[in-house]
């Protein structure tokens, strides 16, 4: 998270200096901002990209454990490849929404700046900067609540099937998909 801080810091620096460089004719300045602010979008993109592919990872890791404990009747690992799945599920919906919120606050930074130096492109362009990530990021928690709804209504009917069938590897499962669902509908 606080490389998540530093990089945002130094893109929203660097596109700063880069602004202001070119509206006071300082080239040096404005090519300076712009390498700040493109390198610390790299490093922002390699870290997402990190925490994506270990989301994938623990994913994986998650279905495989739920097998191997289903087919040799250890329930324990199959709970604990449940709990990885669902982890995975987290890390990268996350990853998700903090390139929303990156994106909005930067769109909100140019547009306050381009209000304020009377750089009407700018302001324009971080206004619909802003906008984008704000609808990708409301369309992304709808999407999330459904699927919350339907983990929340599967887990409540393995629970019962579980439960009625004597089978705690099912109701385990059906505990950790209510749990999930109720995680995805509040995020």
């Amino acid at each position: 998270m606080t490389d998540r801080i530093s990089n945002t810091a130094n893109s929203y620096i660097g596109g700063a200096k880069q602004t202001v460089g070119e509206t006071i004719g300082n080239n040096n300045l404005a090519a300076s901002g712009a390498q700040q602010k493109a390198q610390a979008d790299a490093a922002q993109k390699a870290a997402d990209a990190k925490t994506h592919a270990e989301g994938v990872g623990h994913k994986v890791q998650g279905e495989v454990q739920q097998n191997v404990g289903s087919l040799t009747g250890n329930t324990d690992m199959e709970a604990r490849g449940h709990a990885n799945g669902i982890r995975g599920d987290l890390e990268r919906k996350m990853t998700d929404r903090l390139a929303n919120s990156t994106n909005s606050y930067i769109g909100a930074a140019k547009q306050a700046i381009g209000n304020t130096i009377g750089n009407t492109t700018l302001a324009a362009n971080g206004a619909q900067q802003q906008s984008q990530a704000e609808s990708a990021q409301k369309a992304a928690d709808a999407k999330t609540h459904a699927q919350g709804i339907g983990h929340k209504a599967e887990g409540q009917l393995q629970q019962t099937v579980g439960s009625l069938t004597g089978d705690s590897s099912v109701e385990a499962r059906g505990n950790a998909n209510e749990v999930r669902g109720d995680l995805e509908r509040n995020v």
